[in-house]
């Protein structure tokens, strides 16, 4: 059937009449989710959705006629008004069995769409001048510095770091490329350049041309990835989901050839086993099902249409990826002192515990993706306008940003000693939430249409506000250690935070009222307590597999952006870490992309890297002796 878009443009009250042109068109079959034809279609920038779970509102659209009924789950995102003028939640909706559908979008989900370079017929561009057939180099044009693409192929997000391939290395590496994969010796180092973990640790880093970082077009799929192996268990799925990626790096590159920067000559794409296995578009049946099973190694370079060589790295277990094999390589070249844990906080929990022999042992753990800022009920990718840390003051919560406070009447606000680099605003306890419970207790009006900008100027909490949040309601004794919510606490300060707590009337239960029109509500809670609670297993596990207490840690090393503006002390305030390990937690930023820059470059690194996880242990967590239990007992904060 056709589905075209629309604007829900200010002013109109149904954007779909009197619109003859609509702004897209796009193909889709009866029966599919109707918010994965829309965002997996690759016309429309992609948003970090929740994955069906209805809770995020995010893919909201606007029915013209017929509008359908009101499901449960939109009347607990939507304003009575709202529902009457047809809006919905694409993820709860299909796409019917008709000839034609119109449907109108928020504005802010269309900006953008028209700058997306996607051929009519689906097909991705090529970059300019690509090379052909396997293990391909071609010589750059003179005046393009030869360069290597590093990627960290997250499931959320994917960040690229574009690095000048020495001519030296370029040489002596190339016939190594075609087949095997066994690289050739004898690469001479590029000059050091600031470079994440690595900066001025070790030598050979490479030199940094131009690096950014974009939400992963397969978000529309779903948030975790499990909902990206349902989709790609299935060829025509995994070819849609390979497309978008393929496509987003494609343009990467593209972009650096035609800015003058660069020709990309040669990739590295550390990612998770299914992200990486959806890229190369191959089965991931080995995946989707007890007793998983990897269908290849890694440690090789790949022949991807359109693409220079591809080098996967070394893929150790079936749910620890070439993510966690590229961030070890990070920090054995900076030489992180031993035993250390590598703990990556994704929708997939991969943790790499290097014992001072030399000896590997590996954990992994779902986590789906709250610590991302997807799933709670205002969660949101840190960026402009959402809040990433509350602190406690005589007035109330107060709530501080990632970037300088959205509102005109805002003042300056103090800027954390965890976080230096970070511009912060602060605003006092209140302020205007756009959902039908609050419009009713403060008795504002339910005409507050989402196209006509009426929604607060806030965004929403990234996954740092949340952990600061939880920390701050437990010291002062507003929430429990098994999650609940007090509404009676002891202290003063905690009874008037009190005060806006409610009766949750919907699936989220009990909320509490936060800074900005905010809230947390006990859904919310319980979905980061889950997180808590698998983490710490997995650490307690691995570090009781390899026979140490966590005083005897080196180094307990957190990639990532969490890692990087968390404070240590409300990770153990959660429970999330323990009070020996607080001491000695480490921010590495995104080793998977430093190391994933380091394998693009050098052989020498690929092949200790292959030898190392070649002998490496796999610790399978649900297989430990009284493994229920000890999960139950690791969901309760602080425990």
């Amino acid at each position: 059937m056709l589905l075209r878009i629309f604007s829900a443009a200010s002013g109109k009250a149904n954007p779909v009449e009197g619109a003859s042109v609509p702004l897209l068109e796009l193909a889709a079959a009866p029966g599919d989710s109707l918010s994965r034809a829309i965002w997996l279609s690759g016309l429309l920038p992609p948003l970090p959705l929740c994955g069906g779970l209805g809770r995020c509102g995010r893919c909201r659209v606007r029915f013209s006629s017929p509008v359908p009924p009101p499901l449960p789950a939109e009347a607990e995102v939507f304003s009575v008004w709202e529902l009457e003028q047809g809006w919905r939640l694409a993820c709860r909706r299909q796409v019917p069995d008709a000839a034609q559908l119109d449907i109108a979008l928020p504005p802010e989900n269309l900006a953008g769409h028209a700058e997306l370079p996607v051929r009519p017929d689906g097909e991705y561009p090529q970059p300019a001048s690509a090379p052909t057939g396997e293990g391909a180099l071609p010589a750059s044009p003179a005046g393009l510095v030869p360069l290597a693409l590093a990627v960290d192929l997250g499931t959320t997000s994917v960040y690229w770091r574009a690095v000048r391939l020495p001519e030296a290395c370029r040489k002596s590496d190339a016939c190594g490329q075609a087949r095997n994969g066994l690289p050739v010796r004898g690469c001479v180092p590029a000059r050091s350049a600031p470079c994440g973990i690595a900066a001025g640790k070790y030598s050979g880093a490479p030199e940094v041309m131009g690096q950014g970082h974009f939400l992963n077009p397969q978000a529309g799929a779903g948030a975790d990835v499990m909902s990206r192996l349902a989709v790609a268990r299935h060829e025509p799925g995994r070819a849609v989901l390979s497309r978008l990626a393929r496509q987003s790096l494609l343009r990467v590159a593209d972009s650096l050839e035609r800015g003058g920067m660069g020709r990309v000559e040669r990739l590295c794409v550390a990612a998770n086993t299914a992200m990486t296995d959806i890229f190369l578009d191959r089965p991931v049946e080995g995946l989707c099902a007890a007793p998983y099973r990897l269908e290849h190694q890694g440690h090789e370079w790949a022949d991807v249409p359109g693409f220079p060589p591809v080098y996967i790295p070394p893929l150790p277990a079936p749910f620890a990826g070439g993510d966690v094999s590229a961030g070890l390589a990070a920090l054995l070249a900076a030489d992180v002192p031993r035993p250390f844990v590598l703990a990556d906080l994704g929708t997939n929990g991969e943790l790499a515990l290097m014992d001072e022999a030399g000896g590997l042992l590996l954990a992994s753990v779902p986590l789906g993706p709250a610590l991302e800022g997807i799933g709670p009920q205002c969660g949101q990718l840190a960026g402009p306008g959402v809040i990433t840390d509350f602190s406690l003051a005589p007035t109330g919560l107060e709530a501080h940003f990632f970037m300088p406070e959205p509102h005109a009447a805002a003042k300056p606000g103090p800027v954390p000693d965890a976080m230096p680099d970070t511009v912060w605003g602060t605003v006092p306890h209140g302020g205007h939430c756009p959902c039908p419970a609050c419009q009713t207790a403060t008795g504002e009006t339910e005409r507050r249409d989402p196209a006509e900008g009426a929604l607060p100027p806030v965004r929403g909490i990234s996954a740092t506000g949340y952990v600061s949040l939880l920390a701050v309601l437990l010291r002062v004794g507003l929430l429990r250690e098994d999650g609940a919510f007090v509404p009676d606490p002891a202290m003063p300060l905690a009874r008037r935070l009190a005060v806006a707590l409610e009766a949750g009337n919907g699936s989220g239960g009990a909320r509490l009222r936060l800074p900005y029109g905010q809230w947390l509500c006990a859904a919310d809670v319980e979905e980061l307590l889950k997180v808590k609670a698998a983490f710490a297993l997995a650490l307690e596990s691995l570090l009781a597999a390899a026979g140490l207490a966590p005083q005897d840690v080196s180094s307990l090393c957190l990639a990532g952006a969490l890692g990087e503006h968390v404070r240590a002390h409300d990770l153990q305030t959660i429970g999330l870490i323990s009070p020996a390990l607080a001491p000695r937690l480490r921010a590495v930023g995104n080793a998977s992309l430093d190391g994933a820059a380091l394998l693009a470059v050098h052989p020498r690194h690929r092949e200790e890297l292959a030898r190392l996880c070649a002998r490496a242990n796999v610790l399978s967590l649900v297989d430990e002796k009284n493994f229920h239990q000890n999960y139950l007992r690791h969901m309760r904060f602080g425990a």
